[in-house]
């Protein structure tokens, strides 16, 4: 592994992966599809998953590939998000001073948004993290910006991600006038074995090493460990290179992986 490393010239199974060493396949391919479908028609998604799925991966990949000429993205992540710092991040994001009563800062969102609907401004992506954990006030609060948004002169998007508490709390009676307005919506689940599989071979492949790494049995111990969610396997593949690296192996064996389990689980004890 010592050689084999040798030839890595980007970080594999970071968690923030840039250019080709995202992965784009199954799953991940179509929630990213469906969100540039939303984006394109101005409307309400919801993105969901568990923690570590890859929701924040996915996101920033969009991010990266809208156009900067055409698009302005305002991300917000607030725990316990209220009505009064939605407005206030939204209009400083807009470059706009938000005023101390909350009445006058709805007004000046909407006069802002008016505005730019008129000189055809950039379209505007608002994205909402940590949705399943804003106030019930502030989703109820959404109906103003989603009125604004059905205006057919609006440019405005709005992606409401989170872990799949929200999919519940949206299907709750009180919120029946914002769950009838989303148009596209997503989960993420943990990938497949294949996709595993192809994950780690990706990731390896576009870190600048070409011959094989993982064994195909270590793969499915990883798999079988971590049921597919990314940000579990980046940190196990991970380790799993230290350690042969340090063992001086050419090959990362299910030998590897188990011992690597065995020391997380030991470390668990320990710190419990």
């Amino acid at each position: 592994m010592i050689d084999r490393a040798s030839s890595i010239q980007l970080i594999p199974f970071s968690r923030s992966p840039q250019g080709d060493m995202f992965f784009v396949e199954g799953a991940y391919a179509e929630a990213l599809a469906r969100l540039q479908l939303m984006v394109t028609n101005s409307c309400l998604g919801v993105l969901t998953g568990e923690v570590g799925s890859g929701k924040s991966t996915l996101i920033r990949r969009l991010v990266q590939e809208l156009d900067p000429v055409r698009y302005q993205v305002i991300y917000l992540s607030q725990a316990g998000m209220k009505p009064r710092d939605f407005y206030a991040d939204l209009l400083r994001g807009l470059g706009e001073e938000p005023n101390f009563y909350l009445s006058k800062s709805k007004l000046l969102l909407e006069q802002v948004l008016n505005y730019r609907a008129l000189q055809k401004d950039k379209a505007l992506v608002v994205i909402i993290d940590e949705a399943h954990d804003i106030s019930p006030s502030m989703l109820l609060e959404l109906r103003f910006a989603l009125n604004h948004q059905m205006d057919s002169s609006s440019l405005l998007s709005l992606i409401l991600v989170g872990q799949p508490e929200l999919r519940r709390i949206l299907r709750m009676n009180k919120y029946e006038a914002i769950a009838q307005r989303i148009h596209l919506q997503f989960h993420l689940q943990g990938l497949t074995a294949h996709e595993s599989a192809t994950y780690i071979r990706h990731q390896m492949k576009q870190a600048g090493v070409t011959t094989p790494v993982f064994a195909d049995s270590a793969i499915g111990l990883i798999h079988s460990e971590t049921k597919g969610i990314p940000r579990l396997i980046n940190t196990i593949c991970t380790h799993a290179l230290y350690e042969a690296k340090r063992t001086g192996s050419e090959v990362i064996e299910d030998a590897h992986i188990g011992r690597i389990l065995a020391d997380t689980e030991r470390q668990r004890g320990i710190a419990m």
